[in-house]
């Protein structure tokens, strides 16, 4: 049974809670790896996984609300992407490069996941792999979405979430990381772009109970893979593990759109849940760096204060690069490629412009 859309989309607050909490997990996992401390903490490293499905699902919804075939939108999406992400992309890379060694080429070109899936030795920020996914992913996308009938949309997103699982097989059989790899990623995204599909279509509210019972499977089967197979380099592992996240990831972010109001939208909505999703870019920018630099130069304290100086670290710079670079070039969205309302659904896409996708 499926249920049309409605006329107007509301504002969803708890996906800048959801987020800081990728935000968070992320930052808390390389915390964690940099003090030698493994265990469970190594689910961290999943909130790469909610920030594909995140994008996917927030793009798509751009997207959706423009007309097919519509090649303004395609110039007013690349300026707005363009303006939210490479500002602070290659202020840092910049920065690293004149306090350190040059970093390599291949960063300057959104190419340095794929030397690193092949072993190459690269110099910059290695966690910038997944800028570079996501920014693949920019490329194509668009083209996709406005000119593919729309019939097609929901069947090709299935093929590229059932395509990534063979690609990561591929890929180990030929010696490369399938974690870092473009095509061994897609499903993330793909995942977060079937969501609003299906949202668009109205059908996703009628899912809030099986989302929510199959975000829970996901999650049980993901403990299990760790506690059984966790530290063993099980190759198995390495293909099924970004699936199950995937999965996890994709029911909690549909739960999340339509929960409705209740403790889990209240708690994802909260004033600091809702800022720290917004200079989420600035906190997954800088935290390494950061973390790196406190904990050098404080060898030998408690983890937990350690823990809560990196935090608070990390939190300053992020704050005056949000301050003092980054809203700035948001300010020129509207001036430089203003979006046009075309469809009731502007809810939607004031979310996902103000959630700064």
């Amino acid at each position: 049974m499926s249920h049309a859309a409605p006329a107007s989309r509301p504002y969803f607050p708890q996906l800048d809670g959801v987020r800081a909490i990728a935000a968070l997990m992320v930052m808390g996992f390389h915390f964690c790896q940099a003090k030698g401390i493994g265990g469970i903490a190594i689910l961290g490293q999943t909130g790469v996984d909610l920030f594909f499905v995140l994008s996917g699902f927030l793009i798509t919804t751009i997207l959706l609300m423009a007309a097919p075939r519509d090649w303004h939108e395609i110039r007013t999406f690349y300026v707005r992407r363009t303006l939210r992400i490479f500002p602070l992309y290659y202020a840092y890379l910049i920065g690293a490069s004149l306090l350190g060694p040059a970093v390599s080429g291949c960063f300057w070109v959104y190419l340095q996941n794929i030397f690193i899936a092949s072993g190459a030795r690269v110099i910059g920020p290695n966690h910038f792999w997944s800028l570079a996914v996501e920014e693949q992913f920019y490329l194509a996308w668009p083209f996709l979405v406005l000119f593919l009938p729309r019939r097609w949309l929901a069947g090709t997103l299935w093929t590229l979430v059932i395509s990534a699982f063979f690609s990561r097989f591929l890929l180990l059989r030929m010696g490369l990381a399938p974690f870092y790899f473009t095509t061994s990623r897609m499903d993330g995204l793909a995942a977060g772009a079937l969501l609003a599909v299906y949202y668009q279509r109205g059908v996703l509210p009628v899912w809030r109970g099986r989302l929510l019972a199959m975000a829970g499977v996901f999650a049980l089967l993901m403990w299990l893979q760790w506690w059984k197979f966790h530290e063993q380099g099980n190759p198995w592992v390495q293909i099924t593990k970004l699936s199950l996240g995937t999965g996890f990831y994709a029911a909690a972010v549909g739960y999340a759109v339509v929960c409705g109001p209740g403790s889990c939208q209240r708690l994802l909505s909260l004033p600091p849940m809702r800022f720290a999703g917004r200079i989420s870019y600035g906190l997954y920018v800088f935290h390494p760096a950061v973390f790196a630099f406190v904990l050098a130069r404080t060898p030998g304290w408690r983890t937990p204060v350690q823990l809560v100086l990196c935090l608070a670290a990390v939190l300053a710079v992020s704050l005056l690069s949000w301050y003092g670079m980054e809203s700035p070039f948001l300010r020129l969205k509207d001036k430089l490629a203003p979006e046009r309302a075309r469809f009731p659904d502007a809810g939607v896409r004031a979310q996902a412009a103000t959630g700064e996708a």
